[in-house]
């Protein structure tokens, strides 16, 4: 991934830094200066630059690795086969399978995660209460994980009551129903949940698989999108206990939840200072990277159609919800752009994008800054008038490419129409307008398998084989960068990781086979032999 040296036979490192690329006779001005040894074992190998999935939620996929899964796609983790669920049948009897296994366990709540309307049918908290039968409590979450469920007996777990509902709560929690969805989720119910859900007896075994999970996959480098959106001081414990306790071969990119820290900490200039103080002190471990970076939200999630669409909208009728008020919005994103903070926003639909970039244009109207500093996360469906108007801003994109693979097929006939959905994930017209592209999983939206991401992007195809490809697919060279040095620079950290370049740090992947050499549909079976985490070797 530097294109000035394409390929080595050789790599020096020192420290966990690369002190010299080439081949071994070309290193030995290095070699003679200090002792050295010569490391043989991945001789017949491929090594690589490190993978980066640069937008995940590490402690999310460590609760979701906790919970039950039922899913409509099939899954494989760590060796587990979890197979597609189709339908409303196939999902009440897992679901009435899995409570009954879960009968006399000794946790307070019983949590399942994978449920989706178009596949699984409705969900209430009638539904759970009647066809379930149990007493213990039960929550539902949603595909997206954006949303909720819960029977009668986790709302009253959770010491929840229809009289604790504020009013700004009127359109995400409908509490009859036992739903929560967005912010009604994520500040009402998660926070009940919280103490739960983070304790080490629920959530540590989750992030032990999760450890694993991205280490096998050749991962070194995540993000939490999504810092502090819950409690800060219970994810820093995580953080340390999981992470930096246990030296994993991978390091997590903060990157704060600007709006909910405000929420919870007493407004925008006291969240402000409190992230300020912590974001620019520099990590004395390597599992930790602080620095300029915060996260607001547009509109919904794409996996349960939340995201907000330009007319004709969705084919019911429904309308999607905004995530923070405009107003709002503004102001925060005035205040940290100022500050010279790289700005991250989830938008997925193309009304969510318009008003993202919308956010953009006022502030770099107020304040200039080079392009690139402002990057929308997902672009889960946009034509090409917004891809010309994200590349005029001069925003860049870190998307989810399995968008496509999984939805492609079911919004064709269920939300977006044919047409439409042709156009999820649009990335060529971005790359051909010089927009950087980063590919990422937003795990478990998408596996967290950086190859896999890639290939999606390159094949641009639907779970049933059906190609989508307007005007065309991402090249491998283009699906690999973004990937690697493209998703570094998308993060703010090309200096440091995203190509094995002299002066960075020893951060690879050991591929079985070459990725340039392989066909388009086996990139992402490429065998993953092993990690290299800043000069430390892990092999799987």
């Amino acid at each position: 991934m530097d294109p000035t040296l394409p390929e080595a036979t050789a790599v020096a490192v020192r420290d966990g830094r690369i002190i010299s690329v080439g081949t071994l006779e070309e290193l030995r001005p290095w070699l003679s200066s200090a002792p050295h040894r010569v490391d043989q074992r991945f001789a017949d190998k491929i090594i690589f630059p490190g993978l980066i999935d640069p937008h995940m939620h590490p402690l999310l996929g460590a609760i979701q690795l906790s919970s039950v899964w039922i899913t409509p796609e099939q899954w494989q983790v760590l060796g587990d086969n979890i197979p597609a669920t189709k339908s409303p049948e196939s999902y009440w009897l897992r679901l009435k399978e899995a409570v009954k296994q879960d009968a006399n366990s000794d946790t307070p709540i019983f949590i399942t995660w994978g449920w989706s309307a178009p596949e699984h049918g409705p969900m209430t908290r009638k539904l759970l209460d009647e066809r379930l039968g149990t007493e213990k409590p039960v929550m539902v979450w949603q595909r997206s994980a954006h949303a909720a469920v819960f029977n009668s007996a986790a709302l009253n777990w959770m010491k929840l009551k229809e009289s604790d509902i504020g009013e700004q709560y009127a359109e995400t929690i409908n509490y009859r129903e036992g739903s929560f969805t967005e912010n009604g989720f994520f500040e009402v119910a998660v926070t009940r949940l919280a103490s739960y859900i983070l304790a080490p007896k629920f959530i540590d075994a989750g992030f032990d698989r999760l450890n694993q999970y991205l280490q096998g996959n050749g991962v070194t480098t995540v993000s939490d999108m999504s810092f502090g959106a819950v409690n800060i001081q219970l994810e820093v414990d995580n953080y340390q206990r999981n992470l930096v306790d246990k030296q994993v071969f991978y390091r997590t990119v903060i990157v704060p939840d600007a709006y909910k820290v405000a929420l919870q900490n007493g407004g925008l200039e006291v969240s402000f200072n409190l992230l300020d103080e912590r974001l620019n002190k520099p990590s004395l471990v390597p599992q930790i990277v602080n620095g300029r970076r915060v996260k607001f939200f547009s509109d919904g999630a794409m996996f349960s159609q939340m995201m907000k669409l330009h007319p004709p909208g969705y084919i019911d009728g429904h309308k999607g919800q905004w995530l923070t008020p405009r107003e709002v919005f503004l102001q925060q994103a005035q205040k940290y752009w100022d500050a010279g903070y790289r700005i991250h926003v989830h938008a997925n639909g193309d009304a969510g994008i318009d008003n993202a970039l919308d956010i953009l244009q006022a502030i770099q109207a107020k304040t200039t800054r080079p392009p690139h500093s402002f990057i929308i996360e997902h672009y889960g469906y946009a034509d090409d008038r917004i891809n010309r108007r994200t590349a005029d801003l001069g925003a860049a994109v870190s998307a989810n490419p399995y968008y496509l693979y999984l939805l492609g097929d079911s919004y064709s006939e269920v939300g977006l129409g044919y047409d439409r959905a042709g156009r999820i994930v649009p990335l060529s017209g971005l790359v051909d307008r010089g927009v950087p592209v980063a590919l990422h999983s937003d795990f478990g939206m998408a596996p967290s398998k950086p190859l896999l991401l890639a290939w999606a992007a390159m094949t641009r195809m639907t779970v049933s084989g059906k190609e989508k490809i307007p005007p065309r697919a991402l090249t491998v060279d283009e699906a690999l960068k973004a990937v690697t040095i493209d998703a570094a620079y998308i993060l703010g950290l090309d200096r440091d990781i995203g190509s094995i370049q002299s002066g960075k740090k020893a951060d690879f992947v050991v591929l079985e086979k070459n990725p340039y050499s392989v066909k388009p549909d086996q990139l992402r079976e490429i065998k993953i032999i092993g990690t290299v985490f800043e000069g430390r070797v892990h092999e799987r």
